[in-house]
């Protein structure tokens, strides 16, 4: 998936990168007006971003999948990982339990509770590694 856009984020299989973002309003600005500066080779070089490993990219598909209203198809997650989504992550049934996901026999979908705290629910898979990239990062 390519990001397009000031603050945008790409994703290949095994990528995930993206140029500076912030939240504060002089820092967004400062990255728009980058952004309009750059050169079309600059537009070739990714300067944030991290390889994802196979954990990491079993993550992202669940997050991809199962914070979307179409919800996370465990077929497609087992044809391509192996594995069964709620082997991998037991939190799923944790959370069904709390009524954020429902599994309709071979789906984990969001209920309208789920999408509506996705940003509480969403760090919960964060990895490890991911968590303390994330600590690292000075936001502008």
């Amino acid at each position: 998936m390519i990001g397009l856009g000031c603050g945008a984020r790409s994703y290949t299989r095994a990528l995930h990168y993206s140029l500076d973002y912030a939240v504060e309003p002089k820092g967004v600005k400062e990255i728009i007006a980058d952004y309009l500066a750059r050169s079309p080779a600059e537009f070739a070089t990714a300067v944030h971003g991290f390889v994802l490993n196979a954990d990491e990219q079993r993550r992202r598909y669940l997050l991809q999948s199962v914070l979307n209203a179409d919800g996370l198809d465990s077929a497609r997650y087992a044809a391509r990982f192996g594995t069964d989504p709620a082997d991998d992550f037991p939190d799923l049934r944790t959370f069904a339990d709390l009524g954020l996901f429902d599994f309709d026999g071979g789906t984990w979908l969001p209920t309208p509770l789920g999408l509506e705290r996705s940003d509480a629910v969403g760090p919960w898979f964060f990895s490890p590694r991911v968590r303390r990239l994330a600590a690292e990062y000075e936001a502008k």
